[in-house]
């Protein structure tokens, strides 16, 4: 097991022993399990997955969405920072729904490099938020 602790500006969202953690990086999603070599790491906006024990089924698994954020590990200890931590208690499917169409439509008018920027990284949490929700609902 390794200790998770998720930290948002909000307070702490979770902080207990995992299985396994699935973290969106750059370089794509990476498991992170007791004795995972050292390191620090940039996240992407996404979706991170929480498996408590090693025969939670992935139904069982909690999600949080995150707006990007930095990760820490040691092996023991898994450590992940991050602006805006939502898990699935949090987000009304249907504010998820119309946050996306926002972000879409940011994107869409986007008038520089700057603001394209800014309108995907709000597309990819919205898409995010909408997907726990929906990971709740077919789970529960």
């Amino acid at each position: 097991m390794i200790h998770f602790e998720l930290v948002s500006v909000d307070g702490t969202k979770f902080d207990d022993e995992a299985y396994e953690v699935l973290i969106p990086t750059k370089d794509g999603e990476i498991a992170v399990l007791e004795d995972h070599m050292p390191l620090i790491s940039a996240a992407q906006p996404g979706v991170i997955s929480v498996r408590k024990k090693a025969t939670d089924s992935n139904a069982a698994m909690e999600h949080f969405a995150i707006n990007g954020g930095v990760m820490e590990v040691d092996g023991k200890n898994l450590r992940f920072i991050a602006d805006d931590v939502t898990d699935a208690e949090e987000i009304s499917e249907k504010a998820a729904e119309q946050a996306l169409a926002r972000a879409e439509e940011l994107v869409k008018n986007a008038g520089s490099q700057t603001a394209l920027a800014e309108a995907q990284r709000s597309l990819h949490h919205s898409q995010a938020q909408l997907n726990v929700v929906r990971f709740k609902r077919r789970h529960h």
